[in-house]
């Protein structure tokens, strides 16, 4: 599965946990409700503006959709420490 897909299942699944229809998310946010339906389902690519907007109105924070392990608070670009042996 492509990080996008993965960036669009976490969004349609914070969604549908907050009850919120595509077409009222899609107002909230400023975006076309056929548009925003095909981002969630993994059809077409989303805005920076679009997704850091759609982070804010569903409550969910940027770094849950950032590749990796595990991740530290307080580290630039939430990266892990790495130790010395």
């Amino acid at each position: 599965m492509k990080h996008i897909d993965l960036i669009a299942a976490k969004m349609e699944q914070a969604r549908w946990e907050r009850g919120i229809p595509v077409a009222e998310l899609a107002r909230r946010i400023g975006v076309d409700r056929k548009r925003l339906w095909r981002v969630l389902n993994g059809e077409r690519a989303m805005r920076a503006d679009e997704f850091v907007r759609l982070c804010m109105e569903l409550g969910v924070g940027l770094g849950r959709f950032l590749p990796g392990p595990s991740r530290e608070p307080g580290r630039p670009g939430g990266q892990a420490a790495r130790t010395h042996n």
